[in-house]
């Protein structure tokens, strides 16, 4: 009787009296589509999400250093199986396979790479805490192109790349597919296959342990909505 009294209680409650709070840290790649995400999410739940945003590498070292972040979405595989191996994260999952571009001012093609990139400047996030930096200088090996012809302009990360890019401080640069639908690009070069693969996965932090709310919107990233959101924002699915 009485656990049909309080459940007609909470029944009857606002729904913001019932909301809990989360923690998402997210690389810079995929904060556009998790602001999307979010929405949907406290929509549906009345859950509230703070979202923090930076390059993988900086994230993590901050999570190693005991930031209080429930939810790290990754734009690797290693630092989230790093976390879990540390026992700094409790569940580990692949949520997206990146997709890197090369946007460019001048026509460009895989042959013509080398031509347009010589005496020009080309933007990439920092190789050592960006896998998408790190998957650019892959890119740019596979284009057989030489640094000392061009000026290579490296940033914080891929988001950073993208502001440089669109202010016209940069001729070229190496972006994530996702962000095409956010700038002009005259020329988008499809560059597949030239870097290793842009597997990013999800950390359940430690710190989220009894947190309603973050477990929710764990279940929330892994939903078949949220799956089709993730495709249609540029992004592979894992299979």
């Amino acid at each position: 009787m009485m656990r049909l009294i309080l459940l007609l209680f909470l029944g009857l409650m606002p729904r913001a009296a019932l909301a809990g709070e989360v923690t998402v840290a997210v690389a810079s790649n995929f904060l556009a589509t998790a602001e999307e995400i979010v929405a949907g999410f406290e929509e549906a739940t009345g859950h509230e999400v703070t979202l923090t945003h930076g390059s993988t590498g900086q994230i993590y070292a901050q999570i190693a250093a005991g930031a209080p972040f429930d939810i790290f979405l990754s734009a690797d595989d290693r630092r989230p199986k790093l976390l879990a191996r540390g026992g700094l994260a409790t569940d580990v999952r692949t949520y997206a396979i990146g997709r890197l571009v090369l946007v460019s001012r001048l026509p460009i093609t895989r042959e013509t790479a080398p031509e347009v990139f010589a005496g020009r400047t080309a933007a990439l996030a920092d190789p050592t805490v960006a896998p998408y930096g790190l998957a650019a200088t892959a890119a740019m090996e596979g284009l057989s192109l030489d640094t000392a012809t061009f000026q290579p302009v490296l940033v914080a990360n891929v988001g950073q790349v993208a502001v440089i890019y669109t202010t016209g401080n940069t001729d070229l640069a190496f972006l994530s597919a996702a962000q095409l639908p956010l700038i002009e690009a005259p020329h988008v070069l499809d560059i597949d296959g030239l870097y290793p693969a842009l597997v990013q996965d999800a950390a359940l932090l430690q710190q989220s342990e009894g947190n309603q709310a973050a477990a929710a919107f764990w279940e929330w990233l892994f939903s078949e909505e949220t799956k089709t959101l993730i495709g249609a924002s540029g992004y592979d699915l894992p299979g």
